[in-house]
């Protein structure tokens, strides 16, 4: 064979080459553009679909934030409310005056003024779902969670903002962890007593217009993932309960939880009247100095169905099952017990749902 010829079927073999290659390139991006397009059904029962990854993302709840955060993407969000303050890079834009009003009175020409690319709102407040629509109605992509009122919600919600945002596979991971961690929980409880738990969410002086965590509340399955029983289950939701009520449940009480934000009483006043009145202080509760005052982080994991609920389960499952677990939350014979931003210095790892939670599904089974 000539040298010509090798020479035009090198050419030949060449352009061939170039020809697969620029292929396989159309392909990948077209294959890499669709896979950036994704639609969820919201909870409101609408399509929301992005063509591309979030830019600048509002957040209208504190829960909501710490979702956005735990999918690593602080760096997008662009606006908060004024409550959201979790983790410290939320909280940094939230202190920075990137804020959208309240979480039940958000303002639209607050989120429009941010030209966000994403809205993520909850259905749990009027006055957001009413935005949402006014936003949408503007051409806004507005995608709105469910207020949880179980985990599985939470891992719905999760599951939800992942997807749409381009991250289904970190949203599916960080849900494995949480359940990893509470099934961690439950192992260790296994065949154990259920302490009978009061769960206050306010109350005035004088242990009056109480607010119980009743049935159907993500704060009463946190009780019994914590391996704990609810006394006020058969009431529904969050109600005041009757002095009648009240007084029924004083002699089986064996912890009593109480957060304080919106007290208008302190621990310390509180504490001493469960032990000085005539029913509650014969109560094993008031008996045993296990009447505990969250406040701060201690009761946002509580109030906020987020990433951090499962912090919340393994806070309860340590102090009502101290002999099971690794961590140590103090406890005084006389004095009052508040538990704070320190509530991670109670738990297995030693530190708080840090977004790294394989971390710590590790340390809390060492």
């Amino acid at each position: 064979m000539g040298s010509g010829n090798r020479k035009m079927i090198a050419i030949a073999l060449v352009a061939v080459l170039v020809v697969a290659v620029v292929a396989v390139v159309a392909l990948s991006q077209n294959n890499n553009s669709a896979s950036q397009t994704a639609t969820v059904l919201d909870a409101s029962g609408t399509n929301v679909t992005l063509s591309a990854s979030p830019q600048r993302i509002v957040s209208c709840a504190p829960d909501i934030s710490e979702i956005v955060a735990a999918m690593d993407l602080t760096d997008k969000l662009v606006a908060v409310t004024d409550y959201c303050d979790y983790p410290q890079e939320v909280k940094t834009l939230r202190d920075a005056g990137k804020t959208i009003g309240g979480f039940y009175t958000p303002s639209y020409e607050k989120v429009i003024s941010y030209n966000p690319d994403l809205v993520i709102v909850s259905n749990s407040v009027q006055t957001q779902t009413d935005m949402a629509i006014q936003l949408r109605s503007s051409g806004y992509t507005v995608l709105i969670v469910n207020a949880a009122t179980n985990i599985s919600m939470v891992y719905d919600n999760i599951e939800m903002i992942g997807k749409l945002v381009g991250l289904e596979s970190k949203a599916n991971d960080l849900v494995e962890d949480m359940q990893s961690r509470i099934n961690s929980v439950s192992a260790g409880i296994s065949g154990e007593d259920k302490p009978s738990i009061m769960f206050v969410t306010y109350a005035e002086a004088g242990f009056t217009n109480v607010w119980p965590a009743g049935g159907g509340t993500a704060i009463g399955e946190i009780i019994d993932l914590a391996g704990g029983d609810n006394v006020f289950a058969e009431m529904s939701g969050f109600e005041m309960a009757s002095e009648e009520v009240l007084k029924s449940k004083a002699s089986t009480v064996d912890y009593i939880f109480m957060t304080i934000m919106y007290s208008p009483e302190t621990p310390e006043n509180t504490s001493a009247w469960f032990k000085s009145d005539s029913l509650w202080k014969e109560s094993p509760a008031a008996k045993n100095n296990n009447i505990y005052f969250l406040t701060g982080e201690s009761e946002n994991i509580f109030n906020r169905e987020s990433v951090r609920t499962v912090d919340a389960v393994q806070l309860l499952a340590e102090i009502m099952h101290p002999d099971k677990f690794s961590g140590e939350v103090p406890h005084s014979t006389d004095g009052v017990n508040v538990i704070g931003d320190d509530y991670v210095d109670y738990l297995p790892s030693g530190t708080a749902s840090q977004f790294t939670p394989a971390v710590l599904v590790a340390s809390w089974r060492e």
